[in-house]
């Protein structure tokens, strides 16, 4: 059965008043019209398409783009907790650190995240993702493997700062406990510690996933990326006509932004707008224990009996289970479209965790206190991505980024006192 095709300019007069709201800055500006959307590269006001073919096109998105970003922001996840995994080896007598320096580092680190998280976001809205976000991940990956040269906590502090700062603008570990416990078996190799291992190995795939990502993404579903004068596209051109006439059917103030950069009236707009304030508390919230807790957990896991490479190995199950937890709530809040009651259930997960952690009894096994970690890691990060699904259907496309990068850097601000407070008593516990 075909989607029936509608012009553009009876776009407004079938919307309900929800969605004529999005167009009220268009009205007021006769030269920022729906009609602009005519010149938009891969929109056709009178296509159709069936439903097998809309599957198929979408599918394509989930498999060849979705699937690659999932990639990158695996080994960001590595390269941000990484630090952790280092603790268990040898890191802090090699380089002469203690616990206040690496709070320090970490701190740090997440300075440097949130001073570039609005900016970066604004450039990337300039530019491209598919140009800006390789480029930052190349950096941050030469700031990954540039560890393995650290003498001192000066090194220490400045490095965790810029890659923190590099990650800034972008918004899953499960593998990186595993990961970390191999390359920290390989310790003594060529004269190399297993911490050193850990960061130029991973530092090392990164750099090279970010060449891949700059030369593979492309720059929409209708315009591939041109090298060498020749040029090629994931989608053929009716499946990137489908995509690009699907969104903005469903949002024609897309096409208003389309290619343009973030006004200052945009950000005015947006810190004014009351809607966002609740999901960025929201995204505070939701990572007031993470941080924290991802640094320390395999030192905090290690004091409890286990072995070092069976304590990186056994970090890796509070990710598992928030991943499954994650996508139960994305799945079920999709199902029912309600979104805050889905959220507050992951906050009662990571409440459990915290308190069946911080109670247990001294005499409980240590198999008992491990579950109250897992239950922590599974809890408090499960709703972020529900959250900033949220907000983005919220706001219009001129708000969105820089909306998602105010959420993003609350949820990194909350550890700025959280890593002089709670990671000293988290570490101190670790080490009695």
């Amino acid at each position: 059965m075909a989607s029936s095709a509608l012009p553009v300019a009876e776009i407004t007069t079938q919307l309900d008043s929800s969605h004529l709201e999005k167009f009220s800055h268009l009205e007021k500006n006769e030269d920022a019209t729906p009609l602009q959307l005519l010149d938009i590269p891969g929109y056709d006001q009178d296509l159709s398409w069936s439903i097998h073919e809309e599957r198929v096109a979408v599918r394509k998105v989930d498999l060849c783009i979705l699937t690659f970003i999932v990639l990158l922001f695996t080994f960001m996840q590595f390269d941000r907790t990484n630090i952790s995994a280092a603790l268990t080896d040898t890191l802090r007598k090699d380089i002469n650190v203690n616990t206040s320096q690496i709070n320090t580092a970490q701190t740090l680190f997440i300075l440097g995240f949130i001073l570039t998280e609005i900016p970066f976001n604004i450039i990337t809205k300039k530019i491209g993702a598919e140009t800006w976000l390789p480029i930052t991940m190349f950096l941050w990956g030469v700031c990954t493997w540039c560890q393995i040269f650290m003498k001192s906590a000066s090194g220490l502090f400045a490095l965790r700062f810029f890659i923190g700062a590099m990650e800034g603008g972008y918004i899953p570990g499960s593998l990186s406990g595993p990961l970390s416990l191999g390359l920290l078996s390989i310790s003594g190799t060529h004269g190399l510690k297993g911490w050193q291992w850990l960061f130029l190995i991973e530092g090392a795939v990164t750099c090279f996933l970010a060449v891949v990502a700059y030369l593979y993404l492309p720059h929409s579903a209708p315009k591939p990326k041109s090298f060498f004068g020749k040029s090629w596209n994931i989608f053929t051109e009716r499946e990137a006509s489908i995509l690009t006439t699907r969104v903005l059917r469903d949002d024609a103030t897309k096409g208003h932004t389309q290619g343009k950069s973030v006004q200052v009236q945009d950000l005015k707009d947006t810190s004014m707008d009351w809607r966002i304030y609740g999901h960025v508390v929201s995204a505070f919230l939701s990572m007031l224990m993470i941080y924290p807790i991802n640094t320390y957990a395999p030192s905090l896991i290690k004091s409890l009996g286990f072995g070092g490479y069976n304590a990186n190995g056994l970090n890796s199950v509070g990710s598992v289970v928030a991943l499954i937890i994650s996508i139960s709530i994305a799945w079920n809040s999709d199902r029912t479209q309600e979104r805050g009651f889905h959220i507050a259930v992951g906050f009662c997960v990571g409440i459990a965790g915290l308190l069946w952690t911080a109670l247990a009894p001294v005499s409980s096994s240590k198999w008992v206190v491990y579950g109250g970690i897992v239950l922590t890691q599974a809890g408090m990060g499960s709703t972020q991505a529900l959250n900033g699904a949220w907000l983005s259907s919220v706001v219009d496309d001129r708000k969105r980024p820089i909306a998602l990068a105010m959420s993003w850097a609350s949820s990194s601000l909350v550890s700025l006192e959280i890593n002089f407070s709670a990671s000293k008593t988290l570490q101190d516990t670790a080490e009695a």
